[in-house]
């Protein structure tokens, strides 16, 4: 492990943290049930209707109510920092660390959204699979690039019989998470591809466990799924780099 890249990976994840507060508030919209639609995305606080700011300017508090309908800095930039750090260091001065940064960078607020509304932003899930294969493309291994896009189209593919199984537990949003995160997974190797898909479900347990525990869901209703991928997709990374 690394600890140069520790240090900056941890300093350039803590900077992302203190903006995430604006961002996680905007696409942290709740899509009514029975509606075919999906709602525009937040630019006005949900409590008192108060114009935003931009979100990169905006805090967890609305500025003229002063309630936080996200979490704050002071959770977001050190769990941020973590989320950043580690798998960067465990990658170390590689040229693969700009696509492990953005998956990390935005593993954070996509795993804040579904926790708090159950949905994965098209948006953020865009970017993670299109910046990433632009930077896997850039390290520059031709043979490791091809098993990330087959990883991908694999992996997305799974995740679409389980979501047509599994109504109702696993959503399209996770299908394309799911094929997002086969990219990076499958950059890693076919053994970080089955960590990441099998490490998933176990991971969820716990947090559905919690969720049911302190009220926030029922067994009638879905769970989010997309934290538990998103921390399997980087503890398989984290543990096949360390290899």
């Amino acid at each position: 492990m690394s600890l140069p890249s520790l240090l900056v990976a941890g300093t350039l994840g803590a900077c992302w943290g203190a903006v995430l507060p604006g961002l996680i508030a905007r696409f942290a919209v709740v899509w009514p049930e029975g509606d075919a639609h999906a709602p525009a995305w937040r630019r006005s606080c949900p409590h008192c209707g108060a114009d935003r700011p931009r979100w990169w300017l905006a805090s967890g508090k609305c500025p003229s109510c002063g309630r936080a309908p996200v979490p704050g800095r002071w959770l977001l930039v050190p769990v941020t920092a973590l989320v950043c750090g580690v798998p960067a260091a465990a990658v170390g001065p590689a040229a693969v660390v700009p696509a492990v940064l953005l998956l990390a960078a935005l593993a954070v607020p996509l795993a804040a959204v579904d926790l708090l509304v159950l949905r994965l932003p098209d948006p953020l899930v865009g970017v993670l699979f299109g910046g990433g294969l632009a930077l896997l493309a850039l390290a520059g291994d031709g043979r490791a690039l091809l098993r990330a896009v087959v990883a991908a189209a694999a992996c997305g593919a799974g995740y679409g019989l389980l979501a047509l199984v599994l109504r109702g537990q696993i959503g399209f949003g996770d299908v394309k998470l799911g094929a997002a995160l086969g990219l990076y997974l499958g950059w890693f190797g076919w053994p970080a591809v089955v960590a990441g898909v099998v490490l998933a479900p176990v991971v969820n347990l716990p947090l559905v466990i919690g969720l049911l525990v302190s009220g926030r869901t029922d067994r009638r209703s879905a769970a989010p799924f997309g934290p538990a991928m998103l921390a399997a997709a980087l503890a398989a990374v984290t543990f096949v780099a360390l290899r």
